[in-house]
């Protein structure tokens, strides 16, 4: 058989024959660049419209083109159509025990918007896609003049993101990374800690945020660690952090092994000795009477240690 080639394709214009090939799941158009082609909002949602039932493409740059909220609503319309294919795929594949279906569950990976005009309106539309859309790898926003709105809105909707791990925010208009942060270390409770970004792994900045942005990359050096990893890590830096925390919690003692592994693992012997020495009498008595086998780890069942 013969091997079909795959290549890098730029196109001049936006045309019919293209778009024909889009349709029908041409498996020789896996990147496509469009920089620079004047697109538009209306040429971006006649494209979007183009992709909507296309599993081949997996890199597609956008760059100057004009694209306001009106093309990023098409965009994020895209995005979540895919996002929601995908999850179908992988329930149909679990349902039915066929590997096939799930490994043709594919959309694009890499998606290139920078020097558009989003706008806050615009990054708020491909947000909320991203909440759904677990396909999406890298994505680049440079100049499109994000505000502190948009910023705080994209970093919300990121919390429930476990795919993109690339994000590229160069020359916008936010002055403080504090919504990057909480995405990713959200301290307000244990929980909110659990259900903090811990896929991010690379976000590309201006320079000039100095303290913000090396606590910002120490913590993109956690996710780094990879994903399970990464939130046990953030899991032991909030208990030690204050310790009481932990204590309030009531914990039980099947619970004791758990955590003090967890903070063993993060390299914390302070805070194990901190939790031995304030642990409440009762785990001990539980423990001595043999009333919990330490041993044990079905009786488990806390997602996120």
């Amino acid at each position: 058989m013969k091997r079909l080639r795959r290549v890098i394709y730029t196109p001049t214009n936006l045309n019919q024959n293209l778009l024909h090939r889009l349709q029908n799941n041409d498996t020789t158009l896996i990147r496509i660049i469009f920089s620079c082609r004047n697109l538009g909002n209306t040429g971006v949602t006649t494209l979007m419209r183009s992709l909507e039932g296309n599993t081949h493409l997996s890199a597609l740059d956008l760059s100057s083109n004009r694209i306001e909220t009106a093309g990023a609503l098409s965009i994020a319309s895209l995005l979540i159509y895919q996002g929601r294919s995908n999850c179908c795929n992988n329930i149909m594949s679990v349902i039915t025990n066929n590997t096939t279906i799930s490994s043709s569950s594919r959309g694009i990976r890499t998606l290139i918007l920078g020097d558009n005009n989003l706008h806050d309106d615009g990054v708020n539309a491909i947000a909320y896609a991203l909440e759904t859309n677990q396909l999406l790898e890298s994505l680049m926003l440079d100049d499109n003049c994000i505000g502190a709105r948009g910023l705080t809105v994209l970093a919300n909707s990121l919390r429930k993101n476990y795919k993109l791990e690339r994000l590229h925010l160069k020359h916008n208009s936010f002055q403080s990374l504090a919504p990057l942060i909480a995405c990713l270390f959200n301290k307000s409770s244990l929980d909110d800690v659990v259900e903090s970004n811990h896929s991010l792994k690379h976000i590309f900045l201006d320079c000039g945020y100095s303290y913000e942005s090396s606590e910002l990359e120490a913590l993109l050096k956690i996710n780094r660690l990879g994903r399970m990893e990464a939130r046990r890590t953030k899991v032991a830096l909030y208990l030690e952090e204050d310790l009481g925390r932990l204590f309030e919690m009531g914990m039980d003692a099947r619970l004791c092994p758990e955590v003090l592994g967890i903070l063993a693992q993060s390299g914390s012997l302070n805070g194990v000795f901190g939790v031995v020495k304030n642990l409440p009498w009762a785990i001990f008595t539980q423990c001595d009477d043999g009333g919990v086998d330490l041993c044990e780890k079905d009786y488990m069942e806390v997602e996120y240690l």
